[in-house]
């Protein structure tokens, strides 16, 4: 009986998880761009300059870390409830790994580290992008589930 498999299996899903999460949400996002919806490029314009993803005039954030509960200009709630936001946490832990593990390999790859240099620029790496990136996760987050929810409101509408 071997057993050392299937805990390489489960360490192999947990380090995909998040990219195929990724992956399937920007497919989604493709393809309602190419079926003619115009309102994702504008809806993630706005996520990325970290503004209110239904009328982009409201700023999302009062301090680095500090998120308004709701918009100035339109009154849209953005955090829904408790929870909300894990979605963003898989879209920084993407990029998190993403950037820190190709980050290493170029590196490595261009000036060939040492293992201490490489443990040293990926833990460094480990930490920084994560805050770096984190009010533009929950913003991009933030988008799309408004692009979600408002295809199914106005699928709802015309039925």
């Amino acid at each position: 009986m071997v057993t050392g498999h299937a805990f390489n299996w489960s360490i192999l899903f947990l380090i995909t998880a998040p990219y195929v999460i990724v992956g399937a949400i920007g497919g989604w996002l493709f393809y309602r761009y190419r079926r003619g919806s115009g309102s994702v490029l504008p809806i993630l314009r706005r996520a990325f300059r970290l503004r209110c993803p239904r009328c982009g005039g409201g700023a999302l954030y009062s301090g680095w870390f500090a998120m308004y509960p709701r918009c100035a200009a339109c009154g849209f709630r953005y955090e829904r409830e408790q929870g909300y936001f894990v979605g963003a946490i898989y879209a920084n832990y993407a990029l998190t790994v993403g950037v820190a593990a190709g980050a290493v390999v170029a590196l490595d790859w261009t000036i060939g580290l040492t293992l201490t240099e490489q443990l040293a620029v990926g833990i460094a790496l480990s930490a920084l992008v994560p805050v770096i990136f984190f009010r533009h996760s929950r913003s991009l987050w933030l988008g799309i589930n408004y692009l979600l929810t408002s295809a199914e409101e106005a699928e709802d509408g015309a039925s």
